[in-house]
């Protein structure tokens, strides 16, 4: 174990572990290791060689004389995880579907709340475009296919179809990740057993990352009801705040700036008319 005594953080490595170590974009596991009166907080895990290092601090405890430890995943953060990943998948066979097969994945974001993900394409993503990819994922979500994972020679994975990401060094046994019938893609990351158990997809911003690159940023699952609730929450504001109902708020919007705009010329025209006729010009 090795010790941070500026911020009380330690790096603890055990001979073996079942806690995912961050890597493919996807963040590392938290959770606990426990074990007579010891109790120690993971924050986060990082791959070092062939070493995976705990990261946290002891909350309990001293680890003198500890020789076992109990791992507790914290459960609900990797099944959030989990379903974010899958969904990118689901996502990048849905992009190379509607914009193309020039799409390539230049990078990707896997965490509990959301997920993000990096691509080539030389123009912004329209709206239809947008609704077309998050119905195409959808149907995938909702037929429950079955997701299966296998080790292969990286040959035969590739001849089989299954994308490999640009720049990645892969070894000569690979794992295959494999949506029957739509995706299949080469990751060690963790994944949901059925496309159904994701809950659902929503995007949330699609944005210009750098020129040719465009950024997807979306939500899976528990955040898609959260996400609802904020978004009824200020459709309400508004609507009180424009004493109008909800079909009326965009038509009340327009006159409000179309009056602030009116509002806005006459005054100009008042300061411009008050500049000519100063003192001086009227002399």
């Amino acid at each position: 174990i090795k010790h941070h005594h500026k911020n009380h953080y330690c790096e603890l490595v055990l001979d073996k572990t079942p806690f995912y170590a961050e890597a493919g974009g996807q963040a590392g596991d938290s959770g606990h290791l426990t074990g007579n009166g010891f109790n120690f907080k993971v924050y986060d895990v990082q791959k070092l060689g062939e070493e995976y290092i705990h990261l946290g601090e002891i909350t309990a405890g001293s680890i003198e004389n500890i020789q076992n430890v109990k791992a507790i995943i914290n459960e609900s953060r990797r099944n959030a995880i989990r379903r974010n990943h899958t969904a990118t998948h689901l996502l990048h066979q849905a992009l190379k579907d509607i914009l193309g097969d020039h799409v390539q994945q230049a990078g990707s974001l896997v965490e509990e709340e959301s997920l993000r993900f990096d691509l080539t394409h030389y123009e912004q993503i329209t709206f239809d475009q947008i609704i077309k990819i998050e119905n195409l994922v959808n149907n995938i979500i909702l037929r429950n296919i079955s997701v299966s994972t296998e080790i292969l020679p990286y040959k035969d994975a590739r001849d089989s179809g299954a994308i490999s990401l640009f720049g990645e060094k892969y070894g000569d046994l690979v794992r295959v990740v494999n949506v029957p019938g739509f995706s299949k893609e080469l990751c060690g990351g963790t994944h949901v057993h059925r496309t159904g158990d994701i809950g659902g997809f929503k995007v949330i911003s699609e944005t210009a990352l750098a020129t040719g690159i465009r950024r997807i940023t979306a939500v899976t699952g528990e955040a898609i009801p959260l996400l609802i609730t904020r978004q009824d929450h200020l459709i309400r504001n508004i609507r009180n705040a424009l004493k109008c109902s909800e079909e009326e708020m965009i038509d009340r919007l327009v006159m409000l700036l179309t009056e602030q705009s009116s509002i806005k010329d006459v005054l100009i025209s008042s300061a411009e008319l008050s500049t000519i006729l100063t003192p001086e010009s009227l002399n």
